[in-house]
This record gives structure tokens, sequence and C-alpha cells, in this order.
């Protein structure tokens, strides 16, 4: 990528950085009257939309579908899979050091969806992971319309968490700071030195890619036959994200064997 497009990235990464980290403050002063508010928005229509939404959250979920970009611009798996990893130690150092109880343990009324979780509320990893996986993929969209979207399905997702009774509203602000921190950093000063030695384009012929591939196909058979039907908080839309994860690799496959 050029340098303005980084330079600009950066700067708009330092801006949203410091938007929230100033919005973290009132949040967090009114964490529990923002939380009744918004887990009490719930309904038969909306519920269903919240969990898949929660859903595609997940940390495998979001690294299967960043790594089906490979057959698109390995560019974007690459920075992706990284801030993934840096996300997860990041949150879950912060969770292990500083322990917090989630909404269920605290408050009287709770709207849960999913699984009913106790401990470990800040920050959210579902945020951090999600913010995290759509910056890697808005950072190469072309059209600033379409990265802005993008960068808007992250925070739909990272709202879920509020939704489905998981995360308090302070939970879901710092784990975009998290990711917006991480994603800053990195796009500053490691990816600069890392972009030219990854291709922007598929390359059976290297032996990285190669591995990369694999894993992301043996990530795919994990995810349909153990993780969604045990692991995730709603089977049916986990099992939707990988398959059509599944459907897109396999059409990109062959187009490529054709060519």
């Amino acid at each position: 990528m050029p340098v303005t497009h980084t330079r600009a990235v950066t700067s708009a990464s330092i801006a949203a950085l410091a938007f929230l980290i100033i919005t973290l403050i009132p949040v967090w002063i009114f964490n529990r009257s923002l939380f009744s508010l918004i887990n009490g928005l719930h309904s038969p229509f909306t519920d269903p939309i919240w969990l898949a939404l929660t859903t595609f959250g997940d940390g495998l979920i979001a690294a299967i579908v960043v790594g089906a970009f490979l057959l698109v611009n390995p560019r974007i798996t690459v920075m992706g899979l990284v801030l993934l990893l840096f996300a997860s130690v990041c949150v879950n150092s912060v969770k292990l050091l500083f322990p917090t109880l989630r909404p269920v343990s605290l408050m009287e009324s709770v709207h849960v969806l999913g699984p009913v979780l106790r401990s470990g509320s800040f920050p959210s990893g579902h945020t951090a992971t999600a913010i995290a996986a759509v910056l890697s993929i808005a950072y190469f969209m072309k059209s600033a319309a379409v990265g802005s979207c993008v960068i808007g399905f992250g925070v739909l997702i990272s709202l879920s968490r509020i939704f489905v009774g998981a995360h308090f509203p302070r939970d879901v602000i710092g784990g975009m700071i998290f990711a917006v921190a991480l994603f800053a950093v990195f796009v500053s000063f490691v990816w600069p030195s890392l972009e030219p030695h990854v291709p922007d384009r598929p390359d059976f012929s290297r032996p990285a890619f190669r591995v990369l591939m694999g894993t992301e196909v043996a990530a795919l058979i994990y995810a349909l036959l153990i993780h969604a039907p045990f692991h995730a908080e709603w089977s049916a839309a986990a099992w939707a994200a990988t398959g059509a994860v599944a459907i897109f690799l396999g059409v990109r496959i062959c187009k490529n064997i054709r060519a």
C-alpha cells in the first residue's frame, strides 16, 4: 500500500482511538444503566439476529473468514491473523490479571442468549476479535464505502455482546480500544517491513502459502464437524458462516485449477 494510504489510516485510527477513550469515561459511569437499556431492547424477531452476529465474533470463525482471503489477497489474511493473535493475547491477559464479573453475576434482570457466562467480563474478546478482523479487511478495500460497511458490520458484532447479555457496554468499548490500538501500532511499525514479503495474489508455488492454505482447510473441517455443533454460541449461524467459506474456497480453487 502507498505510504500516503498508511499515514491516512494511521491518523484515522488514532482519531478513532481518542474518541473511544473519551467515550469510555461516561460509558463506565453509566455502565449498568446503559446495559439495562440496551439489553432490554429484545424481541423474538431481533434475538436470532443478535445471536447470529455474536457467533460471527467467535475467534475461530473470524480466523477462518480472514483465512478465506488467501485466495483473494493473502496480505489480508496475514494481517488479519496476526492482529487476531495479538488481540487474543492482550485481551485474555487483561482478563486473567484483572478478573471482572459479567452482567449475569452482578444484575438481577439480564436477557441472555447463548451460553451463560459469569466471569472474564472486561474487555470483550468477541469485540476485539471482530474489530481486528474487519479493520484488516477494510484496510485493503479500494472503496471507502465498502470499507465503512465492513467496519460497520464489526461494530454490530460488538454491540451484539450487550444484546445477548454477555458483556457490559464498558467491556465492548474496551475491546474496541484494544483492537484499534493494536491495528494502529501494527500498520505504523510492523506492516511496512512485512508487506513486501507477502504476495498480494494467491501463489501455490510458495511453501508458506500452501501451509496456510492447508491450515485454513483443516480449521474449516474442525469448525464444521466439532466447533459449530458443540462450542459455538449458535450452531446454525456457525454452520452458515463456515459453510459459506467452504463454498467460496471450493469455487476459487476450481477456478485456479482451470486457469
